[in-house]
């Protein structure tokens, strides 16, 4: 094989591992994003699950008239109730943002209170003929700060993502235009090389 033809072959390696280098680049940023998501959508997820939550409690006062439908009803609201909170502390689990872990266990520890709460309201419920009025007035407004805890960590959560977001694009990028110059200093060497 003659030197040129050495040349020839070396240059168009070098050009094939350059635009594979690119072509995987920018094919990595949607991958690596796309795994990042679903990280950072623990807060909004629980968000959901806890509105959930808050509306079963209200099925439970508008549909419960007697004993055994309370019951039926206080066994959903219970569980979507456990869910909210096996949710939280699997968030916990699997975040390092330490600012998303101080409101999820501020979260944590408020939504176990609430729950005493409408174990409270489900016997007012009972013993006032099954009345919502005063069982609803037992939980009056209990909701709402701990939906302004997931609302305040889901805002932090997205804030990191925000920032991983834009460390992953810029590495990404990095390897891209790392990419482009060296293809553009093979297209110099090939041009300019002299010919034999």
């Amino acid at each position: 094989m003659s030197l040129d033809t050495l040349e020839r072959v070396g240059l168009t390696a070098a050009f094939g591992f350059f635009i594979y280098l690119i072509w995987s680049s920018s094919t990595d940023i949607e991958t690596q994003l796309g795994a990042k998501a679903d990280e950072f959508a623990v807060v909004h997820n629980l968000q959901v699950d806890y509105k959930n939550e808050i509306q079963e409690w209200k099925n439970l006062l508008l549909r419960s008239d007697n004993r055994e439908i309370l019951e039926k009803n206080w066994q959903l609201f219970e569980r979507q109730h456990q869910k909210v909170a096996d949710a939280a502390r699997l968030g916990m689990q699997r975040s390092d943002v330490r600012a998303v872990n101080v409101k999820l266990q501020a979260f944590i520890e408020a939504h176990e209170a609430n729950f005493q709460l409408y174990k409270q309201g489900r016997e007012v419920l009972a013993k006032q003929n099954f009345d919502p009025r005063q069982a609803d007035a037992v939980v009056k407004g209990i909701d709402r700060p701990l939906l302004d805890i997931l609302e305040a960590g889901d805002e932090e959560m997205q804030a990191e993502k925000k920032r991983i977001d834009e460390r992953i694009i810029a590495k990404a990028n990095n390897r891209i235009e790392l990419g482009l110059v060296a293809l553009f200093l093979l297209m110099l060497i090939a041009i300019w090389r002299p010919r034999h």
